[in-house]
């Protein structure tokens, strides 16, 4: 289970695997629930389990794994870690070490963020297929062709921003702004109605391009919420929100809401009833609105990542 499988809602599946005496093992960097899943697990990898930097993705984590399992592999995956980290917006004090391997490699930035770009667009298309030609070719693994590469990447990562545009084009004007009593801007979308449904970029990605370009514009602490009939999907800059326990709260202060959810403390995403749409978003705002300003990220420039 790769970036995923640490919380009791994965119990149900374990244990029904655990009658094919199938082993498990989960890679993974959200909050985890161990006392849920460690006896249905063989292995857990989880950087919260240790007091480690939870920003240490799950990407990093599997190519230090294989490089331990078969080492011969190192020069092939040299760039993927930086690859990885940017993808999830990671801030982890490694992250400086994996993009000047990458540089190493002919990897600059700008390359990487290309990369990234072109290996989500490619996976939103893909969707449950592995894809895994296309992938090690946007990844450049096992190939020196430089030229076809940079191509490749090139054509997926214009038709990414390209649609990015579109959607944001779209959504924009319907975007609701409110300034929190506690000096955040919390802008909220119904990207159910208010955006292209079916296609590229889906309500997470949507909500997330929109955060980026209000953190940029604003250079202050934003909350950003995209929402559908029965999901709602946060992202938070400079405000100190903790998704899990929020998720866990409205549980309980939400009768019939059917509440579920989770991800990082300020990246992450609910699911509840449609009839308790209402509730259950005025709720999740009056947290957000007690929730501490970060003071070292509400006072320095423009953003442009979680």
């Amino acid at each position: 289970m790769l970036d995923n499988g640490s919380t009791a809602e994965d119990v149900p599946a374990y244990e029904a695997l655990t009658h094919y005496d199938i082993p498990i093992v989960a890679i993974d960097h959200h909050h985890p629930d161990p006392d849920a899943v460690g006896d249905l697990l063989d292995a857990h990898v989880n950087p919260y389990l240790h007091d480690e930097d939870y920003r240490i993705t799950t990407g990093m984590l599997c190519v230090e794994l294989a490089r331990m399992i078969y080492p011969d592999i190192t020069d092939e995956l040299r760039h993927v870690p930086a690859v990885a980290g940017l993808s999830d917006r990671s801030k982890a004090d490694a992250m400086d070490d994996y993009i000047e391997l990458a540089a190493d490699e002919g990897y600059d930035e700008d390359r990487l963020q290309d990369v990234s770009e072109a290996l989500d667009y490619a996976a939103f298309w893909l969707r449950y297929n592995s894809g895994d030609q296309l992938i090690q070719d946007l990844l450049q693994i096992d190939s020196d062709d430089e030229e076809r590469h940079r191509e490749l990447i090139s054509f997926f990562a214009n038709r990414a921003r390209e649609e990015v545009d579109e959607q944001l084009d779209a959504a924009m004007p319907h975007l609701e702004h409110e300034d929190l009593d506690n000096g955040a801007h919390l802008y909220r979308i119904d990207v159910e109605n208010y955006a292209h449904r079916f296609t590229y970029p889906a309500p997470g990605k949507t909500t997330g391009e929109i955060h980026d370009r209000k953190i940029e514009e604003t250079g202050d602490p934003v909350i950003t919420v995209g929402y559908g009939p029965d999901f709602a999907v946060l992202r938070s800059d400079g405000v100190r929100l903790d998704i899990p326990q929020m998720v866990s709260e409205l549980e309980d202060e939400v009768p019939g809401g059917g509440v579920s959810g989770g991800g990082h403390l300020v990246v992450g995403s609910i699911k509840f009833v449609k009839g308790k749409r209402e509730d259950v978003i005025d709720a999740l705002v009056e947290k957000m609105e007690e929730a501490e300003i970060d003071e070292a990220l509400s006072s320095a420039a423009p953003i442009d990542d979680d």
